[in-house]
């Protein structure tokens, strides 16, 4: 089973949400693997990538600035069908995928990382988003633009706000989504692993499309 990690925008906590999943596949036994196709900022190695297993990303720029900037300036022109190929090649039972950036992230011209998850079909999508303020109109604007079912995760941000613990009951209020709240904890935390088995119940549960 696929699953493609995507963010409300970057520094969200998806590298997080990702190697909990990993985490909690590897302790059942399963066959998983963690890839970033694409990690910009990177000095020495991969640092996202390595969190994710060690797997280096197809793509890996220095600058910390948008992957199609980034490329630009490295001489590189991001292919969708290439990076497609890339992630398949590395198949396995399950397969988390982690995006660069947010959901409408430009990767080259005309391309954005809402052009990666339709590329990677079928796969189950994970929204995630800080818990902080701009968390209403962030989630809801993501899914508008997603038009399918998909799973949404809250991450504890590093400082705390106002809104921060009343997120996700008011996205479950208005209708907007039902998330699931991970914490700023170890992998092997309780409410951590808590938290990577309700997900994976979950995009089990999606219909992959």
């Amino acid at each position: 089973m696929r699953i493609v990690i995507v963010g409300t925008g970057t520094e969200v906590g998806k590298t997080h949400v990702a190697c909990a999943l990993l985490h909690a596949l590897s302790a059942r036994g399963e066959d998983a693997i963690g890839l970033k196709p694409i990690e910009t900022g990177v000095r020495g190695a991969p640092e996202d990538a390595l969190r994710l297993g060690g797997i280096a990303p197809r793509h890996a720029f220095g600058d910390p600035v948008s992957p199609h900037l980034a490329a630009r300036r490295a001489g590189v022109t991001i292919e969708l069908d290439e990076v497609a190929g890339w992630v398949r090649a590395h198949s396995r039972k399950w397969q988390i995928i982690e995006t660069a950036g947010g959901l409408l992230t430009p990767l080259a011209l005309g391309i954005t990382n809402l052009d990666l998850v339709h590329e990677l079909a079928p796969a189950a999508v994970v929204v995630v988003a800080p818990d902080r303020l701009g968390t209403l109109h962030d989630v809801s604007a993501v899914l508008c633009v997603l038009g399918r079912p998909v799973s949404v995760c809250l991450s504890a941000p590093a400082h705390a706000d106002a809104s921060t613990g009343t997120n996700a009951a008011e996205l479950g209020r208005l209708g907007i989504a039902e998330p699931i709240e991970f914490p700023r904890a170890p992998l092997d935390d309780a409410a951590t692993q808590k938290a990577a088995a309700l997900l994976l119940a979950r995009c089990s549960a999606e219909e992959t499309v």
